[in-house]
This record gives C-alpha cells, sequence and structure tokens, in this order.
C-alpha cells in the first residue's frame, strides 16, 4: 500500500506505456465524461492540461495531460478482449508528461518539479484531490510568512496560488497581454498588496496614462507627481501629510530641469552622429559651467573680464579669436558661472565647437563645411527650445544653483533622482509608492524622456553603489514605448535599461515590464526576466519573443496563451513550481482602465 492512501482515491486508469517522458494510460470503461469523483468531490482528469498523478510506491508521480484518443477495439488492452462483441465502446486513452513528484515530509507533502521520475506499467492513475493540487502549486514552507495571493488556479477555482515576494520581484518580472486583459489591474493588485504587506517598500510607477493614483486610494505614504506643468486656474491641494491616507485629489506638478537629465542622458535625448556630432556635443556639455548668459547673449568670460560671445549660425564676427576662446573652454581657464545657462545655450556651443577650423596665416574661422555637419544637432536643440510640449514638461530656462569642482551634471541628477526614485539608504524618503504621472508627455516625446529618466537613475544608482541602495521596485507601464530605441534599428550605444536589467538586482532594483507589445521591446531585457505572467496574446510576433525570451513552458502554455479570457493568466519562472494557468484576483480599488460601454454612453 502506498505512503498517500490512495486506496481513497478511485483509480481512472492504468499506465500501458512509457515512451522517453510520455506516459500512455488507458482509462476504466466506468469513467465516461471528463470528471472524476473522490471522497474530497470532483476533479477534471481528461482535458488537455489537466494534471493526474501515479501512485509510485513511495512517491506520487504528477503527469499533465495533453492528448486524449479512441484506440481501436482490436488494439485495446481490454478484459474482454478477443471476444466478437464489436459493440463496445472504444477503449479511451490519454498522453500525459512527467512534470515532478510529491513525496512525504516530516510536516506533510512537498513537490518536486523533476521530469524524470516516472511510474511503472500497470501503476494506477488517479485523480489529484484539492490538498494535492495546494502542495504542487503552493511554495516552499519557508516561503509562506513572504507570500502574496495573487489569484486561483484557473481549472479548479479552489486552489490559491501564491507567490514569494522574494522570488517574484529580485529578478525582474514581466507581464504581457494584449489591451483590455488586465495588465493594468494585476500590476495594480500586486504593488498594493507589496505595500500593505510591507510598510517599508519603495515602488516606483512609470504611469503613462495616468490611470494608477485610483488603486492606491486609502495607503499611506503615496505621491503623485504629474509631470508637467499646472493649467491656468487650476487648484492643487496641499501636499499629503506623512501617514495621512491617500486620496486622488492630492498631487502636484512638477517640470524636469533639463540639466537633471545628465550628460548621458542629453546625449541620448538629442541623438547625435558618432563621428561629426558628438564630440561637438561632449565638449559643449563640459563646457556648460563656464557658458554666461545674460539679456539673450551667451559668453564666455576670463579673469580679465574680457568677454567673447557665441553664436549658433557661421556669421564671421571675431572669428579668428574663436579657437583660442574655445582652447581656454576646454581647458577650464575662464571664469565659470554660478546658474545654469538655458538650454539653447548648448545650441550655441555645438555650433561654435563643430564649426571652427584653423587659418593659414595664423587665427581661425568658422567653417561652412564644418558647420553643416553639426547644423542638425543644432536645429533639433533649437526645436525642442521652442516646442511648448517640450517645455511644458522640461525647465529650459536654467538658473538653478551649478555646483563647483566638475560634479555639476551629477548634483543635478542626483536631486532629481531623490525625487523620482528616492533617496538612499539611510536617509528618510517620506513615502513608499510614487506614481509619476506622464498623460502630459507627448507621445513623440515619452522615448526620449523616460529614456533618459532611466539614465538618470542607473548612473546614480551605480555611483551609489550596492551599500547604499534602497531596495526600489520599477514598475514601467506601456514598457515597448521606451524599453527600445525608437530611431534605429542599431545603436553602438550603452542603454541605460538595459544596464538596470543585467545588473540592476546587484544594486537592489527590480523591474516590473508591462507590455502589449514584446516584439517590440528589448530582447536583453525580455532575457532578464525570470518571472513571466502572460494574459492574451495573439499576435505571433510577440508570441515568437515569448518563445525565444523564456527559459521555462513548452508549446502547450504557448497555444494556451493566445485563446486566454479577460483576467487569464499563464504564469511561470522562479517564483513558481510549475507554469500555471491563473485568474488573477480583482484588485480593489482597481485602476481607471475600464472599457467603454458605448451602448450605455450613447443612448
Amino acid at each position: 500500500m502506498s505512503h498517500f492512501k490512495l486506496s481513497e482515491l478511485s483509480a481512472i486508469g492504468y499506465v500501458v506505456g512509457l515512451e522517453g517522458e510520455k506516459i500512455r494510460v488507458n482509462l476504466h470503461e466506468g469513467l465516461q465524461g471528463r470528471l472524476a469523483s473522490h471522497r474530497e468531490g470532483v476533479s477534471s482528469v481528461t482535458q488537455p492540461g489537466d494534471l493526474i498523478g501515479f501512485d509510485a510506491g513511495n512517491i506520487l508521480v504528477i503527469a499533465r495531460v495533453t492528448d486524449m484518443a479512441f484506440v481501436e477495439a482490436d488494439k485495446a488492452h481490454k478484459a474482454n478482449v478477443g471476444t466478437s462483441d464489436l459493440t463496445d465502446m472504444p477503449l479511451r486513452q490519454i498522453i500525459a508528461y512527467a512534470i515532478g513528484f510529491v513525496r512525504r515530509d516530516s510536516d506533510g507533502y512537498i513537490f518536486i518539479s523533476e521530469d524524470w521520475r516516472l511510474p511503472a506499467l500497470g501503476s494506477s492513475a488517479v485523480p489529484l484531490t484539492s490538498d494535492f493540487l495546494n502542495t504542487i502549486y503552493s511554495i516552499d514552507k519557508d516561503d509562506l510568512e513572504n507570500a502574496i495571493e495573487l489569484g486561483l488556479d484557473s481549472r479548479t477555482k479552489s486552489v490559491k496560488i501564491l507567490a514569494s515576494v522574494d522570488k517574484l520581484l529580485t529578478r525582474h518580472l514581466a507581464v504581457l497581454g494584449s489591451t483590455g486583459y488586465g495588465k493594468s489591474n494585476f500590476n495594480a493588485l500586486l504593488t498594493r498588496k507589496v505595500v500593505e504587506k510591507y510598510p517599508n517598500s519603495r515602488v516606483v510607477i512609470f504611469d503613462i496614462n495616468g490611470e494608477y493614483a485610483q488603486a492606491f486610494v486609502g495607503l499611506p505614504n503615496v505621491k503623485h507627481t504629474i509631470l508637467g506643468e499646472k493649467g491656468e486656474g487650476e487648484h492643487v491641494k496641499d501636499p499629503q501629510k506623512q501617514g495621512e491616507p491617500f486620496s486622488e485629489e492630492y498631487f502636484c506638478y512638477k517640470k524636469i530641469p533639463y540639466q537633471a537629465l545628465g550628460f548621458a542622458g542629453l546625449i541620448k535625448l538629442l541623438r547625435p552622429s558618432d563621428k561629426t556630432q558628438l564630440p561637438a556635443l561632449r565638449n559643449a556639455l563640459s563646457a556648460i559651467n563656464r557658458t554666461h548668459f545674460r539679456r539673450g547673449n551667451i559668453y564666455l568670460q576670463n579673469n580679465e573680464g574680457g568677454i567673447f560671445n557665441l553664436y549658433d549660425d557661421c556669421r564671421d564676427t571675431d572669428q579668428n579669436k574663436l579657437a583660442e576662446w574655445l582652447m581656454l573652454l576646454r581647458r577650464r581657464r575662464l571664469v565659470r558661472t554660478n546658474v545654469w545657462p538655458p538650454f539653447n545655450s548648448l545650441a550655441n556651443l555645438v555650433a561654435e565647437f563643430g564649426c571652427v577650423a584653423a587659418e593659414r596665416q595664423g587665427g581661425s574661422k568658422r567653417d561652412a563645411f564644418g558647420f553643416s555637419n553639426v547644423l542638425p544637432l543644432v536645429k533639433i536643440i533649437q526645436q525642442l527650445s521652442e516646442d511648448m510640449r517640450f517645455k511644458s514638461v522640461v525647465d529650459l530656462d536654467g538658473g538653478g544653483e551649478l555646483a563647483d569642482g566638475g560634479i555639476h551634471w551629477g548634483k543635478a541628477m542626483r536631486d532629481e533622482v531623490d525625487y523620482f526614485f528616492g533617496k538612499e539608504k539611510g536617509e528618510g524618503n517620506g513615502w513608499n509608492v510614487h506614481i509619476v504621472n506622464m498623460k502630459n508627455l507627448a507621445q513623440d516625446h515619452a522615448p526620449m524622456l523616460l529614456s533618459a529618466l532611466l539614465e538618470m537613475f542607473a548612473e546614480i544608482l551605480f555611483i551609489r553603489g550596492q551599500d547604499k541602495s534602497y531596495p526600489t521596485v520599477l514598475l514601467l507601464e506601456e514598457a515597448h514605448h521606451y524599453l527600445r530605441d525608437p530611431y534605429a534599428e542599431v545603436d553602438s550605444q550603452i542603454k541605460a535599461y538595459e544596464r538596470l536589467a543585467k545588473e540592476g538586482r546587484k544594486f537592489k532594483c527590480s523591474l516590473i515590464v508591462s507590455t502589449q507589445r514584446p516584439s517590440e521591446l528589448s530582447s536583453t531585457v525580455l532575457a532578464m526576466c525570470s518571472n513571466w505572467f502572460s494574459l492574451r496574446l495573439t499576435n505571433e510576433r510577440d508570441l515568437q519573443a515569448l518563445r525565444y525570451a523564456m527559459e521555462s513552458g513548452n508549446e502547450q502554455m504557448l497555444r494556451q496563451i493566445s485563446g486566454l479570457p479577460r483576467g487569464d493568466a499563464v504564469a511561470f519562472g522562479s517564483a513558481f513550481n510549475l507554469p500555471v494557468r491563473i485568474s488573477i484576483h480583482q484588485a480593489v480599488p482597481g485602476p481607471k482602465s475600464s472599457d467603454a460601454i458605448y451602448s450605455e454612453e450613447w443612448k
């Protein structure tokens, strides 16, 4: 007799073939439907995807059903084989693949996810009760204290699906699915449960469509920032006090100072060509702390009070001294400024560094050919300086204090990282959830600005080091907009988001990457995710991206993904014993992402 009291379970069939990992089972004639009854109720046993067990002495082998078929009467292994009775129903067989086994533990049962243990020929196949399913789907006993409940097993609707916060978030999480199938609900459910369970958590949400504030109503220490400037005549309530329950009326507006985007972030924003424009832009960014601005003029100043005006065109004014002044500028011999000049001063610096050329008889000149190489970059800077959509989100006026000692970019970036992503370990932060609302961000600016924000965070995070980093989760909604290079198929520059994906976990940064188009996402970021929640996906390119990136799962799982109903997902990865189809709980309160009811509103 087995250790598992299988006598309490009615056998549904017996093993008649073992072909590699494939187990062939003959079903008993008494089982005509899809369900098998037992003392604890009924279980589904013959549908593709069902789990069944096999008595293997001191263990219970667990297998997943993949196929079901009739067997011709002359080939059937039946008790009355050889008779002339041809009216009998042909024998039914199921095919299953081993996925692991259950063994007894000192405290009960544990599930081991190994597919090499197979039952013996003739072993009884039995349905699995809720106790066994809980053992299979559950997590290690050591992780129960850190577990959050995400939903129910889609087949039985009786088994709770739990996940350890540590295993779920330590190595990045991908949330995939077509629009309208529940990504936002899952993201809101997961982040709210984490914040409710851990009062010292830190979650930053890139809220592209302005839908997440509603999901955190009632929780303390929630900060809601709307990128941009306050509308004319709009009233903004005083900021929420620490510990006070959050409501949607608590928010503030904020513009990002252009200098906070940093050296690398501005290079990503302006997209210079490598050979001609990038050197001029690098020189310009390095020299901006010695560039003065007054009454519309951009100029340099020496220690004797001499002044040299910089221009963003190729005029011949004072050009014979240009090389000399630019050399002093590069060598940091000129008077530094105490305040940031406006953003458009970069156009003057780029133009002058790009067009300067030496004269044969001595001195220098502005060379038209050199200027033509940097002119496209100058135009981009000028256009952004005049773009009202860009100016409404990014502060281009300058004017803030400019730090000394060659760390001017670092100081400006650090202040903004403290605001958006939280302060370093040991410093008071004042919030657990920061919703960065980007509904005012123009679609064509979103990839540039969001990539620059991640660039800023990555640089400061790696400067802080592992000891000063605080565990932070970044929820990146609609990630296909900015976790890629939208302007070129090949980009030789290192991308901050890929560095965060590769090395972020060492610095206590975890990504929740949410997208409806995984095929448009960086393949490096997808490959670094160790947990996956895939809601319905139907596009073949998206399914192919999932097939290439995931480490576990199989073709049958992928086929399920294209037919999932709303709210169901296939979950797999390091946080789960085996791939599982889950009906995700409804987030209460949920985000503002419900479908329009046209018939009601059109009445």
